[in-house]
């Protein structure tokens, strides 16, 4: 519960606000220290499943390869290398052992960051499937606070900014994040998360109104909020999200009573929310971007595609997108802004693991698939628990959302949401710790 509170407060930088980075990855490591050194806090804890294992060796193994020093007779090879042997002969280091990566100080800083959502991953494959739950508590109370700082961040109160990092998506609501398509995505995931922490708590056949008056006004101030985010991918992904949502509400859902309320109270919210958010200048902004003629995106995935024709098949490095990006622009494309990122997760990752993150990639690929589909044929059996089925939906709801948005953006180079991911791959698996009584 505190590597995800703390993933969701101080993950949200991205490349360009490092320093909140660094303390989670330091506060990480310290609250690691006990869970691996001391039997007394392990207890309740299950063995890290052969899954997360296999996943995280997959995951770590580009990053550290490219590390690796290789001979002069190797290296120089490579290519795209040959600027870099001519400046290093003009001070008679040519002959020097050198790592795949064009940019090895950027690859360590990526495999630091890439750590901590691996021993995330590992720890919560050890949990109960009450001690699950408990996560989901921790990322819709983040949602919310979250929403409250956005509030402060589009009101200016004070004359403040409120946001905890120097450069950030001005004038749209953001929250813990820097990137607003960033906080759509961590607004959606809160959303799912929501779901499945309800469902723990109607599954015992009560009516719970309030339960139901919270969700449903908790649901529409995160839809309303994720408008605000003026993310036009974020806005459109919350139509697959609606649809997991509802899955994993759907078992208390087929109660006519519950659905009359859900249905004709989510229209008649929709319509008069609607009707309000259009009038208000901050929306009439939010729904001009659906209609821009000039996409940036498309100039940096052609520079993308440029430079991996430079250094392909090897790739470039872990990371090293930036200096790539910034040697392959264009001129009649060069502004005033740096490109920091291919806008496209899986172009760069091309780009930067070039053949090689091919095959590892496809292999991540297939053992995610075949937790999926292990999951999917569990929760549809009739005595799987509702909890462990909800649990079973937010994972596919996320895995959804962050592989579209991976197409037209980069998500997970947030830290934040490859933490929240790297836990929904976990949730995947079978909870390896036995369910404890409540006495």
């Amino acid at each position: 519960m505190a590597l995800v509170g703390l993933a969701i407060a101080l993950g949200g930088g991205g490349t360009v606000n490092p320093r909140t980075e660094m303390v989670l990855q330091v506060l990480t490591a310290l609250i690691m220290i006990p869970l691996v050194a001391s039997t007394e806090w392990q207890r309740g804890l299950g063995s890290v499943q052969r899954p997360a294992w296999l996943l995280a060796a997959l995951v770590l193994l580009m990053p550290v390869l490219h590390l690796v020093p290789l001979p002069p007779a190797l290296w120089q090879k490579l290519p795209g290398r040959a600027i870099e042997v001519q400046s290093l002969a003009l001070i008679g280091a040519d002959q020097s052992w050198m790592p795949l990566t064009m940019a090895p100080a950027r690859t360590f800083a990526s495999l630091l960051a890439i750590i901590c959502p691996v021993l995330l991953m590992l720890q919560v494959s050890r949990l109960s499937l009450r001690g699950r739950n408990w996560l989901f508590a921790v990322i819709v109370i983040g949602g919310f606070i979250s929403l409250a700082l956005g509030v402060l961040q589009l009101s200016h109160t004070g004359g403040f900014d409120w946001s905890l990092y120097s450069e950030f998506s001005a004038g749209t609501l953001v929250g813990f994040q820097a990137n607003r398509n960033a906080e759509s995505d961590f607004l959606l995931i809160a959303l799912l998360a929501m779901g499945a922490l309800a469902t723990n708590r109607l599954s015992d056949g009560r009516h719970h109104a309030l339960t139901w008056a919270g969700l449903f006004l908790g649901s529409m101030s995160i839809m309303v909020g994720l408008f605000m985010t003026g993310s036009r991918t974020g806005i459109s992904l919350a139509a697959p999200a609606l649809l997991f949502f509802a899955a994993i509400l759907w078992p208390r859902l087929r109660l006519r009573r519950i659905s009359t309320f859900w249905f004709g109270g989510g229209a008649a919210a929709l319509v008069l929310g609607g009707a309000l958010l259009l009038q208000a200048q901050s929306m009439q902004k939010v729904l001009a971007r659906f209609w821009l003629t000039k996409e940036a995106r498309w100039d940096l995935w052609a520079d993308t595609w440029y430079a991996m024709g430079q250094v392909w098949p090897f790739g470039s490095g872990i990371g090293t997108i930036v200096p790539m990006l910034e040697a392959a622009e264009r001129l009649e494309v060069v502004d005033q802004t740096r490109p920091v990122r291919a806008h496209n997760d899986w172009l760069e990752w091309l780009l930067e693991a070039g053949l090689p993150g091919v095959f590892v990639l496809g292999a991540i690929l297939l053992v995610v698939g075949y937790l999926i589909v292990r999951a999917i044929m569990m929760a549809n059996r009739s005595d799987t628990a509702a909890a462990r089925r909800a649990q079973i939906l937010f994972s596919c709801g996320v895995l959804t959302i962050e592989a579209l948005h991976s197409i037209v953006d980069y998500p997970m180079r947030s830290m934040s949401l490859a933490m929240l991911t790297a836990l929904a791959v976990a949730l995947l698996m079978e909870p390896a710790a036995p369910q404890r009584n409540r006495q």
